[in-house]
């Protein structure tokens, strides 16, 4: 049980059983009464994340009274669990003082994170009823572009300073240390604020109590990344590192503050979501209960986009359009071609991407990868062109047949593997996210080619 649900548990009274709370069906039919005999207790025993999921459901004016039944800390939790955009419509709905107080309830990072996605007026409305101090804080967080580290860092940092004795630096994390995370690594700043080294708790415990935090630092800050690098980098920092948080330095080489793990969940959430979704032209921050506009109007230009490319490879099969008058066989098999290599393809594009994102994919990689890549292609076409080959040289009577079978797909899977390969790398050049609609151009090629092709082999072979 996470430190949240067992300091609810405390202040609803202590022992709840497991079962004592809410379930998403038993809410939502709730909600179908207006919520009648909903109860208070057993709402604060249910988690944000349950509760939050029915929240998002209900209609915009009855969701300002449902968080009425919960403590601004409880609806704090459900804001920071759910889509910004979410949270942000949310916030909207509430009045000004209940909007303010919830937001006093959130990490920095986490206000920053639903704030941003207001619309300027109510942005400005809110942050200036906020003490001076915390609207400072969240101005200077959203200086930062949303997916650099600046952008999803947290100001809360263990800071310690390097003529601090020992005693000093205990005495400040026990008055202090509520407001701050990871407390398991301090890091030591000078006079300027910048960050010269990092102090583990089981070290500054061990250590005597007038020494000063320079004599027992240690200098070598191995993972540390500037406010303007991006999101991406801080997470594959975090991983190479193996740290529990990466400090983030400003130009100057000043702790600004720092990204913890948990933010790092959430940002390889968010980026294996989105490219997921613009991989096959979906918008990048769609969801499933997004209304009817907002995803067509997302979707249909690379709808439109694939209609184009799939009539390249329409206006190839009508140049073979009397020769499949004559053998319609062809009409039969040509869509096993472009299946399988839409395929073969599909793989090379997921590992190639996957290389990019990263940072596997180097320079003067580019050449042996796509020489691998197309091997990789060549020997699966011939696998599984022979099976293919066999079985439609039985089904047909005719060897010929199954002969273009063979001779296509290995040479439409090669093509697959060098296609898969090079269009995200291609994309990455261009500055494009190489996830973006890769696989609409990928089907282009290989359809488009695979097709022609098989047709071409076909007709050598059988007219």
């Amino acid at each position: 049980m996470g430190d949240g649900e067992a300091e609810r548990e405390k202040e609803a009274g202590g022992d709840a059983a497991p079962s004592d709370n809410y379930g998403f069906d038993e809410l939502m039919e709730l909600y179908g009464n207006d919520f009648r005999g909903l109860d208070r207790l057993k709402l604060s025993r249910t988690s944000p994340h349950e509760l939050g999921q029915v929240l998002v459901r209900l209609a915009p004016e009855d969701q300002s009274g449902f968080l009425k039944k919960l403590s601004d800390k409880l609806a704090g939790e459900i804001l920071s669990d759910l889509p910004s955009e979410d949270s942000a419509e949310v916030l909207v709905q509430l009045k000004d003082m209940r909007a303010l107080r919830i937001l006093s309830q959130l990490e920095p990072d986490d206000a920053a994170y639903i704030v941003r996605q207001l619309d300027d007026i109510d942005r400005d409305r809110l942050l200036g009823k906020l003490p001076a101090q915390s609207a400072k804080t969240l101005y200077d967080l959203l200086s930062y572009d949303k997916d650099t580290a600046g952008g999803v860092m947290t100001p809360h940092v263990n800071r310690v300073n390097v003529d601090w004795t020992v005693d000093e630096a205990i005495a400040t994390l026990r008055r202090e240390g509520e407001e701050r995370e990871n407390l398991d690594v301090l890091y030591a700043i000078d006079g300027q604020g910048r960050l010269v080294g990092s102090v583990t708790l089981h070290r500054l415990i061990q250590a005597q109590g007038n020494q000063k935090i320079s004599q027992i630092l240690n200098p070598d800050v191995h993972g540390s990344c500037h406010a303007d690098d991006s999101a991406a980098q801080v997470a594959q920092t975090m991983a190479d590192c193996d740290c529990h948080s990466v400090p983030i330095l400003d130009a100057m080489g000043r702790l600004v503050g720092i990204v913890t793990h948990d933010d790092v969940i959430d940002i390889l959430q968010e980026s294996a979501t989105r490219d997921m979704q613009i991989l096959h032209g979906a918008g990048a921050e769609e969801n499933i209960h997004d209304p009817v506009r907002y995803s067509v109007i997302k979707r249909n230009p690379w709808l439109l986009i694939n209609l184009l490319t799939a009539a390249v490879g329409a206006l190839v099969v009508s140049f073979f359009q009397k020769q499949i008058e004559e053998l319609t066989i062809l009409a039969v098999f040509m869509t096993l071609i472009t299946s399988l290599g839409g395929n073969a393809g599909g793989q090379t594009l997921a590992v190639a991407i996957r290389s990019l994102a990263l940072g596997e994919w180097r320079r003067g990689d580019t050449l042996g990868i796509c020489i691998r890549e197309t091997f990789k292609g060549l020997f699966s076409g011939i696998l599984t062109g022979l099976v293919a080959a066999v079985a439609s040289g039985i089904l047909t009577h005719n060897s010929f047949v199954g002969l273009a079978i063979f001779l296509a797909m290995v040479l439409n899977m090669a093509l697959c593997g060098l296609s898969g390969a090079l269009i995200p790398y291609v994309l990455q050049k261009m500055n494009f996210d190489p996830a973006q609609s890769a696989y609409i151009f990928l089907t282009m090629v290989t359809d488009t080619v695979g097709m022609y092709i098989f047709l071409r082999l076909g007709c050598w072979l059988l007219l």
